[in-house]
């Protein structure tokens, strides 16, 4: 055996034969109800999506601003487009 138990000295066996009224007893733990359990999740899952989209979202703004500048910037033709979308949306999409 590569961990073997000690045995325990006589005078801590001596000990646990006293009762031990000095000793106070430990608050039971508080039983949840299905509505408490379902709130404490509820709200552990939007701590959790807040800190991933302060992680995320920074981090695909800056994905997207090193692939424009890898392609040397945004192309006119691209920026045309993007005007004509625009100028449609804002007329009500039909032109």
């Amino acid at each position: 055996m590569l961990f073997k138990r000690k045995s325990a000295p006589v005078a801590a066996q001596a000990g646990e034969a006293a009762p031990q009224a000095e000793a106070p007893a430990r608050p039971r733990k508080e039983k949840l109800g299905w509505f408490e359990k379902r709130d404490r999740r509820r709200r552990r899952r939007k701590i959790f999506e807040e800190v991933l989209g302060w992680i995320l979202v920074p981090a695909f703004v800056y994905l997207i601003y090193l692939g424009i500048q890898a392609v040397g910037g945004i192309p006119k033709e691209l920026i045309d487009f993007g005007s004509e979308l625009f100028a449609m949306a804002m007329k009500g999409g039909k032109g």
